[in-house]
């Protein structure tokens, strides 16, 4: 749903404008959503942000982005959140809201305990279901979550009554809203995220490995493109998200790795119809997905 600039506040900071946090400023920049969107991001992220106009405006420093700020919005890296959050402790307004855009939540929550003090209450954690391969400002686009999920995760009835807050900012995006138990989201994008992006990225590493890694450049299919696009994923962004959601992850892998097994084992055996029905298996849930 798109709402008018009236439902925004005058002042919005964006921590981190790479990608995602550079599409949340840019979309509240085309829609008028807020008086000013201040961004921080350590340089030259936010040097670029500015000369691309996504934000109004390039804080110092995350307290100096958030002071006087009605509305937060945090798209820092999951490792540095916990820092960014005890920065802007002392310098939030006593009524500022603050949400999140990280893609696992339970570690973000414990950071926000820990860090915001009495803020932890106007802290709503969400996380936009959206992104590519690609990273930085130069990635960002202000219509990224147009139809997209939007999932907020509060932990208590106090969190729960700003969903509706954030949707009419935010609803400038085009995004879709809804709500998920945090512990829930975690085990989900394990499995529809997390652990795909391991996969491919060990894919590519087993192929980059190889002795016939250039001939697999020359002759890459559509198969190959399709399966390993989001190897092309900044490294050091996924060692942190995987790591972060580690248990989950795992959990998803033990999964895989049995199914693994029983395909070579098929494969060994040539078992043909033991092969047929993992592969049937894995076709008719896929045929489930609306792309």
């Amino acid at each position: 749903m798109i709402v008018s600039a009236s439902a925004g506040r005058s002042r919005v900071a964006v921590i981190g404008v790479g990608m995602i946090g550079g599409s949340v400023a840019g979309a509240l920049r085309a829609h008028g959503a807020c008086e000013e969107v201040v961004g921080y991001s350590p340089a030259p992220d936010g040097e670029r942000a500015l000369e691309l106009g996504l934000i109004d405006r390039l804080a110092a420093s995350v307290s100096d982005a958030v002071e006087g700020a009605e509305r937060v919005v945090i798209a820092a890296p999951i490792p540095a959140i916990p820092g960014v959050m005890r920065a802007m402790a002392p310098a939030l307004r006593s009524d500022a809201l603050i949400t999140d855009c990280a893609s696992s939540k339970r570690s973000v929550i414990a950071a926000a305990e820990r860090e915001l003090g009495p803020a932890f209450e106007r802290f709503l954690p969400g996380h936009p279901i959206a992104g590519s391969e690609r990273n930085g400002p130069d990635a960002a686009r202000p219509e990224l979550f147009q139809g997209k999920r939007w999932l907020f995760c509060p932990v208590n009835p106090t969190q729960a009554q700003w969903c509706e807050t954030w949707r009419q900012l935010l609803g400038v995006t085009g995004a879709r809203f809804s709500e998920i138990d945090p512990d829930l989201h975690d085990r989900v994008f394990a499995e529809v995220s997390h652990w795909p992006h391991a996969l491919a990225f060990a894919m590519g590493a087993a192929i980059a490995r190889g002795e016939l890694a250039d001939h697999a450049v020359n002759f890459a299919g559509a198969g190959l493109r399709d399966t390993s696009r989001i190897a092309a994923s900044p490294a050091e962004l996924w060692a942190g998200i995987l790591l972060d959601n580690v248990g989950p992850v795992l959990e998803s892998a033990g999964r895989f790795r049995a199914e693994l097994d029983r395909m070579i084992d098929a494969l060994e055996r040539r078992d043909r119809s033991a092969l047929v029905e993992i592969l049937d298996t894995s076709s008719r849930w896929r045929r489930r997905i609306v792309d």
